[in-house]
């Protein structure tokens, strides 16, 4: 018979299990990195438009009033695999620039960025195989004699230590003719000149935190679903069982 447990430590657990994998997606696909110092002023042109109904008809036009010109700042930035930057012709773009993936050249991608990229990618994989864990861990405590919760503590300390990896490579790369062509002709490993660190870097090492945090949770959420008020409801033959 199956039964789901669902406690005030298991719901943490999963919820801030969550959300450290998101914001390592985050981390991960946004290129905001490195924010350059030089930034682009864009001019804006939007129309409001004004809608006439005509009495007795299915017809409605549509007249522009009025013309609004509004400026937009952006600040071009580099993250692990996408960039983004003023093009003439095209303006603001911004898009990947591993185009071969990790066979792209080193010259455009710097090989610390690819390793950067393996480990980031690989603690985001266990991560979120540690979200479907923490679901899992509502109906079975354990697989094949071992604790789930423990199993899955290790697996998030593993994909913090792998994140963080990622984290100290990235700035071995900043010497790379792209980041001195965005941060100045000093930019050096671990030094980005006149670049700022961006969001991206803050939601990684955020999420580093996060999956510490969720390991030790772990241990208060398997200690809450052994508790001896969950087994009596369960002996009781309750299949869904909530306790704060």
């Amino acid at each position: 018979m199956c039964y789901i447990i669902i406690t005030g430590g298991s719901l943490i657990w999963f919820l801030l299990t969550l959300i450290a994998d998101m914001l390592i997606a985050s981390a991960i696909v946004t290129p905001k990195w490195l924010i350059g110092p030089a930034a682009y002023t864009f001019a804006v042109t939007s129309q409001s438009l004004q809608h006439e109904n005509v009495t007795r008809s299915t017809t409605i036009s549509e007249t522009p009033i009025t013309t609004a010109t509004t400026t937009a700042v952006r600040y071009p930035s580099v993250g692990i695999y996408t960039r983004c930057k003023a093009m003439k012709d095209i303006g603001f773009h911004c898009g990947p620039f591993d185009l071969d993936g990790f066979a792209t050249d080193s010259s455009i991608y710097p090989t610390a960025w690819k390793a950067s990229m393996f480990f980031i990618s690989l603690g985001f994989v266990l991560l979120t195989l540690t979200v479907l864990c923490t679901l899992i861990s509502c109906c079975r405590q354990s697989v094949f004699g071992k604790s789930i919760h423990n199993m899955t503590a290790c697996a998030q300390v593993i994909a913090g230590i792998s994140v963080m990896l990622a984290l100290f490579l990235h700035p071995v790369g900043w010497s790379a003719a792209r980041v001195q062509l965005l941060c100045g002709p000093d930019a050096e490993p671990f030094y980005a000149a006149g670049c700022s660190i961006g969001i991206s870097f803050y939601c990684a090492a955020t999420g580093i935190l996060l999956c510490f945090i969720c390991a030790g949770i772990s241990i208060k959420a398997e200690s809450s679903n052994m508790r001896s008020h969950v087994k009596r409801r369960v002996e009781e033959g309750e299949r869904l069982v909530c306790i704060p």
